[in-house]
């Protein structure tokens, strides 16, 4: 049986009833900005995980930035050791997977945030995803 990671993906394309393959996503760390409100979040400038859907519209491993902070991603090694508490961001690059099918696209990316409260848990975020809409919700 194959790994997965603590934080999955999948990608249906409605538009054709079928999953979206070779769309890339980016994982992001946040922090608060204590000087504005309590609410407003830094996303950190670079991702420190990416990683394409496969044939199923999948992501289920994820290849690390070799010199992220393992503080405060929880990556030992090039491998998710545990996850670590707080706001992150997914960037689905949807403009792309478009284009690459001939098709026009209203949204060049697809930017999630989620809150991970329990780090023994599982987070998938699924992505409904068509030319000019797009859904998520919270997957398992």
């Amino acid at each position: 049986m194959s790994k997965t990671d603590p934080i999955t993906a999948h990608i249906l394309d409605t538009n054709t009833g079928t999953p979206a393959s070779q769309v890339i996503v980016q994982l992001y760390t946040t922090s608060q900005n204590s000087t504005t409100e309590k609410d407003s979040l830094l996303v950190t400038s670079k991702p420190f995980a990416m990683a394409k859907t496969d044939n199923d519209g999948r992501i289920k491993t994820w290849s690390f930035d070799p010199d992220i902070d393992y503080k405060t991603t929880g990556i030992v090694n090039n491998e998710w050791e545990h996850l670590i508490p707080g706001v992150y961001k997914a960037k689905f690059l949807t403009g792309k997977y478009f284009k690459n099918k001939g098709s026009d696209s209203f949204f060049p990316f697809v930017e999630i945030f989620f809150e991970i409260d329990d780090p023994k848990k599982h987070y998938h975020i699924p992505l409904l995803l068509s030319n000019y809409s797009y859904t998520t919700y919270r997957g398992s």
